[in-house]
């Protein structure tokens, strides 16, 4: 079994951003174990796309009844409208 944590460390690593879990707008313990299935995607979503788009045609739609909220690398949560560009872009260094 899966903690949330893991699941959420894999689409890190795989995304380029953050996420925190939720289920009605609340955080979820992330040591919750086998609650997230796999995150059955290979590439990242284009730079071009949204967080309001990665949510909804990724998470939401693997993970039905949790949302999460997108990180900005400061840990602020990003605006919907935010491109995923613009966010992947605060993880980079210098």
């Amino acid at each position: 079994m899966t903690t949330i944590q893991t699941r959420m460390r894999q689409i890190a690593d795989l995304e380029g951003f953050d996420i925190i879990v939720t289920r009605d707008d609340e955080p979820v313990d992330p040591t919750i174990n086998g609650v997230l299935g796999g995150y059955p995607f290979g590439r990242k979503l284009k730079h071009s796309k949204t967080v309001a788009d990665w949510s909804h045609d990724r998470f939401e739609a693997t993970y039905p009844g949790y949302s999460c909220r997108v990180l900005l690398e400061d840990g602020t949560v990003a605006a919907p409208q935010t491109s995923l560009r613009t966010v992947r872009e605060t993880y980079e260094e210098d």
